[in-house]
């Protein structure tokens, strides 16, 4: 199967191509190099958005943000792939915001 022709808009697919990262060393380095950069494309808008924003350097707000919901998307995806695509991705990845919310 290819990435092309609807293969990641399938949950077959989606699954397939998740195992294959998070179960091979080689690509799941690599993805987590990906993520990295793309944690820090996305601290500019992030930093925008907040309230009484100081600067990249003394605000780490944005970047604490956007790590959290990166490792609960992570957390989320690699539980989703443990259990088969049972689970429903979505209420996985929600309660993981629940939990770091609210870790109580």
């Amino acid at each position: 199967m290819t990435l092309g022709g609807g293969f990641l808009r399938s949950r077959a697919g989606a699954l397939e191509l998740s195992r294959l990262i998070f179960g091979t060393p080689s690509l799941h380095a690599r993805y987590i190099e990906k993520r990295l950069r793309w944690q820090a494309a996305l601290v500019p808008a992030v930093q925008a958005r907040l309230e009484n924003a100081v600067g990249p350097a003394a605000d780490p707000r944005a970047r604490a943000i956007i790590a959290t919901v990166f490792a609960c998307a992570d957390t989320a995806t690699e539980l989703w792939v443990e259990h088969d695509g049972r689970l429903d991705l979505k209420d996985l990845y929600d309660q993981c915001l629940a939990a770091v919310r609210n870790p109580g």
